[in-house]
């Protein structure tokens, strides 16, 4: 660094004999701007550790979740505009940063994610905090290594995001079909572009093997931390139509694998049956268990209503427990099948979930216009329910695979 940057005024709790990682929580009601950027200060001021990261930056990526080129802040599938701005004024006002807004879009097109900025309101956020635009998608590309490398052993991402000193990981407290839960880990994923994110489906479809391609990719990206838009959430179908709940959450922490965590307990979760945050645990990326994880703030519990919607994916089966985990493993994955149903009463033909799918496996029907799947090719990535507009697609089960779930959910 260049130049000296001061820590923000507050004052801080002492760090004492604490947990190695810390969350910080503060209730924000709304959106109003003037209570989001309360709730991101009172945040920051909590945790000393992040503080100093943000220290130490000068260049820095925030990365909302731009899930969605076609919905807007009030569907809050995207990260909020407001959380944005809030993070980006801040790391502008208390720490010195220079700041670029980035991300790919979920859906994937040529022009995704210019028009998920817009749609979303990142454009605007940025023209009014004085930040660059970084689109991942129209970055130049280099082939990432990966050294410790599990199910990818490189991958390419943007050549130039080693000019950032930090990524700001800015999730959405959402539900999700494939992984359970997504946040702050996963949000990373969006750094990954465009074809190259169906490419990782395609090599990694299962949720565990998913799980650990995106623990690939956490372990290769720059150092980060991360804050969570939860003033909004999504139960049930997550990522994109789920339910929406009023959680009035926001979140921050130096370790996003902590957030993660806390998170996953306010939707209700044992962070440590999340598949992507057992993985975490087990290659010692950040703090999982909630013991290992100090809260400054309002606990989980403060803000996790009892009846909180599980993705349909998830599954509880305790007499299961009987039943030897090696016995399991190489049987369940043999015999589950999973395929995308199209619910042609619901379907708009907009063609999303064709362009979408990584497998090519949707076509369009000559004889009626209708969009399919061909079952046998389906890899069940959940790429394309989650850009359909509508809900008109379903993850659809066998009966050998309804058992399946069922036997191994304690297990995961």
């Amino acid at each position: 660094m260049t130049q000296t940057k001061s820590t923000m005024v507050g004052s801080p709790p002492p760090k004492g004999s604490e947990p190695g990682a810390a969350v910080g929580t503060a209730r924000c009601i709304s959106y109003e701007p003037k209570a989001v950027r309360a709730a991101i200060r009172r945040c920051v001021q909590a945790l000393p550790d992040l503080q100093e990261t943000l220290t130490q930056a000068d260049t820095v990526l925030v990365k909302p979740n731009l899930l969605s080129s076609t919905r807007g802040p009030e569907d809050h599938v995207n990260t909020h505009p407001a959380v944005v701005q809030a993070v980006a004024e801040l790391l502008r006002s208390d720490f010195g940063c220079r700041i670029a807004l980035g991300d790919s879009c979920g859906s994937f097109g040529d022009n995704s994610t210019r028009h998920a900025m817009e749609r979303s309101g990142i454009v605007e956020v940025a023209r009014r905090t004085g930040a660059t635009l970084y689109n991942v998608d129209a970055q130049p590309r280099e082939s990432i290594h990966f050294e410790n490398g599990r199910i990818y052993t490189e991958i390419p991402l943007p050549a130039n995001l080693g000019e950032f000193d930090l990524v700001v990981s800015v999730a959405k407290l959402k539900t999700h079909m494939l992984t359970w839960v997504t946040g702050p880990v996963k949000n990373l994923f969006g750094l990954v572009p465009g074809g190259a994110k169906k490419q990782a489906h395609v090599k990694a479809p299962h949720p565990r093997d998913f799980a650990t391609l995106l623990c690939d990719l956490y372990e290769a990206l720059p150092p980060a931390v991360a804050f969570t838009d939860g003033v909004v959430g999504m139960e049930g179908h997550g990522p994109s139509n789920g339910a929406l709940r009023h959680l009035e959450l926001i979140a921050a922490s130096a370790d996003p694998v902590a957030l993660d965590s806390f998170c996953a307990q306010v939707m209700g979760f044992d962070p440590v049956r999340v598949p992507l945050l057992a993985e975490c645990a087990e290659r010692g990326l950040g703090a999982v268990a909630p013991a290992d994880i100090q809260v400054r703030g309002e606990p989980a519990e403060a803000f996790a209503p009892a009846d909180f919607a599980k993705p349909p994916t998830y599954t509880s089966s305790p007499l299961a427990r009987l039943v030897p985990r090696w016995l399991l493993r190489g049987a369940l994955r043999t015999f589950q099948t999973r395929y995308a149903r199209i619910a042609e009463d619901r379907c708009i033909n907009c063609g999303e979930c064709a362009r979408n799918c990584p497998s090519k496996t949707i076509h369009c029907e000559e004889a009626d216009g209708q969009y399919r799947v061909d079952r046998s090719h389906c890899i069940s990535c959940y790429c394309c329910a989650e850009v359909c507009p509508c809900d008109a697609i379903t993850i659809e089960r066998t009966p050998a695979t309804r058992l399946a779930d069922w036997l191994r959910a304690p297990f995961r």
